[in-house]
Protein backbone atom coordinates (compact mmCIF):
# COMPACT_ATOMS: atom_id res chain seq x y z
CA UNK A 1 0.00 0.00 0.00
CA UNK A 2 0.83 3.28 -1.24
CA UNK A 3 0.24 6.58 0.80
CA UNK A 4 -0.34 9.89 -0.06
CA UNK A 5 -0.19 13.46 1.61
CA UNK A 6 -1.14 16.27 0.11
CA UNK A 7 -0.28 19.92 1.45
CA UNK A 8 -1.56 23.14 -0.09
CA UNK A 9 1.14 25.96 -1.10
CA UNK A 10 1.36 29.44 -1.18
CA UNK A 11 4.47 29.46 -3.95
CA UNK A 12 4.81 26.30 -5.38
CA UNK A 13 8.96 28.28 -6.75
CA UNK A 14 9.41 28.78 -3.14
CA UNK A 15 8.88 25.45 -2.05
CA UNK A 16 10.49 23.55 -4.69
CA UNK A 17 13.53 25.89 -3.88
CA UNK A 18 13.68 25.18 0.02
CA UNK A 19 13.22 21.71 -0.41
CA UNK A 20 15.91 21.08 -3.44
CA UNK A 21 18.45 24.04 -2.62
CA UNK A 22 18.00 23.97 1.58
CA UNK A 23 17.34 19.92 2.62
CA UNK A 24 18.90 18.56 -0.89
CA UNK A 25 15.51 16.42 -1.48
CA UNK A 26 14.77 16.04 -5.17
CA UNK A 27 11.05 17.40 -5.84
CA UNK A 28 10.00 16.63 -8.93
CA UNK A 29 7.12 18.98 -11.17
CA UNK A 30 4.34 17.60 -12.68
CA UNK A 31 1.74 19.02 -14.91
CA UNK A 32 -1.40 18.44 -15.79
CA UNK A 33 -3.50 18.92 -18.79
CA UNK A 34 -5.47 21.66 -17.71
CA UNK A 35 -1.81 23.31 -16.87
CA UNK A 36 -1.85 23.44 -13.25
CA UNK A 37 1.54 22.08 -11.90
CA UNK A 38 2.40 20.19 -8.36
CA UNK A 39 5.13 18.84 -6.50
CA UNK A 40 6.08 15.72 -5.54
CA UNK A 41 8.23 14.36 -3.15
CA UNK A 42 8.92 10.78 -2.96
CA UNK A 43 10.07 8.36 -0.13
CA UNK A 44 9.54 4.82 -0.14
CA UNK A 45 5.72 3.99 0.46
CA UNK A 46 5.18 7.43 1.00
CA UNK A 47 4.57 10.81 -1.69
CA UNK A 48 4.00 14.37 -0.44
CA UNK A 49 2.21 16.05 -2.70
CA UNK A 50 2.16 19.89 -2.96
CA UNK A 51 -0.36 21.79 -4.72
CA UNK A 52 -1.10 25.46 -5.07
CA UNK A 53 -3.78 26.45 -2.67
CA UNK A 54 -5.61 28.23 -4.98
CA UNK A 55 -5.69 25.10 -7.50
CA UNK A 56 -6.40 23.51 -4.42
CA UNK A 57 -9.48 25.54 -3.69
CA UNK A 58 -10.99 25.85 -6.89
CA UNK A 59 -11.34 22.13 -7.73
CA UNK A 60 -12.92 21.72 -4.02
CA UNK A 61 -14.28 24.49 -2.97
CA UNK A 62 -16.24 23.20 -0.14
CA UNK A 63 -13.36 21.05 1.33
CA UNK A 64 -10.56 23.59 1.12
CA UNK A 65 -12.49 26.80 1.17
CA UNK A 66 -10.99 27.97 4.75
CA UNK A 67 -7.62 27.02 3.98
CA UNK A 68 -5.92 31.06 4.55
CA UNK A 69 -8.18 31.13 7.67
CA UNK A 70 -5.53 29.43 9.67
CA UNK A 71 -1.51 29.17 9.47
CA UNK A 72 -0.69 26.21 6.56
CA UNK A 73 0.88 23.51 8.50
CA UNK A 74 -1.05 23.74 12.30
CA UNK A 75 -1.19 20.57 13.54
CA UNK A 76 0.85 18.79 11.06
CA UNK A 77 4.39 17.23 11.80
CA UNK A 78 6.46 15.47 9.50
CA UNK A 79 9.56 13.71 10.75
CA UNK A 80 12.59 13.37 8.12
CA UNK A 81 15.78 11.37 8.64
CA UNK A 82 18.78 12.74 7.46
CA UNK A 83 22.15 10.92 6.85
CA UNK A 84 23.94 14.37 8.39
CA UNK A 85 22.22 17.10 10.72
CA UNK A 86 25.59 19.35 10.73
CA UNK A 87 25.50 19.32 7.18
CA UNK A 88 21.96 20.20 7.18
CA UNK A 89 22.36 22.82 9.62
CA UNK A 90 25.23 24.39 7.61
CA UNK A 91 23.00 24.07 4.90
CA UNK A 92 20.30 26.18 7.11
CA UNK A 93 22.33 28.67 8.47
CA UNK A 94 23.90 29.54 4.89
CA UNK A 95 20.57 30.57 3.33
CA UNK A 96 19.76 32.08 6.49
CA UNK A 97 16.56 29.47 7.84
CA UNK A 98 15.58 30.05 11.25
CA UNK A 99 15.86 26.66 13.20
CA UNK A 100 13.12 26.95 16.01
CA UNK A 101 14.24 23.94 18.14
CA UNK A 102 17.33 21.61 18.68
CA UNK A 103 16.89 18.52 20.52
CA UNK A 104 19.45 15.68 21.49
CA UNK A 105 17.00 13.00 22.28
CA UNK A 106 18.66 10.54 24.70
CA UNK A 107 15.94 8.13 24.90
CA UNK A 108 15.81 7.81 21.74
CA UNK A 109 19.16 7.83 20.76
CA UNK A 110 18.74 11.04 17.89
CA UNK A 111 19.58 14.17 17.52
CA UNK A 112 16.99 16.24 15.95
CA UNK A 113 16.42 19.80 14.16
CA UNK A 114 13.18 21.38 14.21
CA UNK A 115 12.39 23.70 10.93
CA UNK A 116 9.43 25.15 9.16
CA UNK A 117 9.06 25.16 5.26
CA UNK A 118 8.11 28.62 3.82
CA UNK A 119 4.10 27.56 4.43
CA UNK A 120 4.92 26.73 8.59
CA UNK A 121 4.65 23.17 7.68
CA UNK A 122 6.55 21.89 11.09
CA UNK A 123 9.33 19.42 9.95
CA UNK A 124 11.60 17.32 12.20
CA UNK A 125 15.05 16.54 10.53
CA UNK A 126 16.29 13.69 12.76
CA UNK A 127 19.82 11.68 12.54
CA UNK A 128 20.42 8.73 14.51
CA UNK A 129 23.50 8.43 16.81
CA UNK A 130 25.81 5.37 15.90
CA UNK A 131 25.34 2.99 18.50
Amino acid sequence: MEMNLTLGVSDLAKSKQFYRDILCLAPQSFYEDCGAACLILSFQNIKVVFQPLAVLESRHPALFQNLTRVPLGVGLQLELSCPDLDELEVMLRHHHWPILYELDDQEHQRRELWIQDPDGYLLVMNQDRAV
